[in-house]
């Protein structure tokens, strides 16, 4: 059964560039296009094995997201990726909650896909 991902970003080009390589990849994927689109994702029985998050977004932002999944029993300690060009949050404080990678715009996409892999088969 393929790794099922959620991928979230206001970016079109993101996450139709990520949702289309993890698919390739053999990932099932799921998108939303804002923070509180993917909260109703997650509180409406969501499952995913991995979250990739852009951090900054208008209508909720990746902490929302990080904080939904935390708050779930069956998404907590799950692989949780921020993708993001600027954030108010630190590195440090981000792994502190759960956040397994931060990945900085613009991202190498071989390496996000590499460190998934990983990531998911530990």
């Amino acid at each position: 059964m393929p790794y099922k991902v959620l991928i979230v970003d206001d970016e079109p080009d993101i996450l139709e560039l990520l949702a289309e390589e993890l698919q390739f990849e053999g990932y099932e994927t799921e998108c939303a296009s804002s923070g509180n689109s993917a909260v109703k994702l997650i509180n409406s029985g969501g499952t995913f094995d991995a979250i990739i998050s852009d951090y900054k977004m208008p209508d909720g932002n990746g902490k929302v997201v990080l904080d939904c999944s935390n708050s779930h029993k069956e998404q907590k300690d799950k692989v949780f990726y921020f993708v993001s060009g600027q954030a108010d949050i630190s590195l440090k404080e981000a792994m502190k909650e759960g956040v397994t990678r931060f990945f900085y715009k613009p991202f190498d996409l071989d390496e996000l896909l590499t460190s998934l892999k990983g990531d998911l088969s530990q």
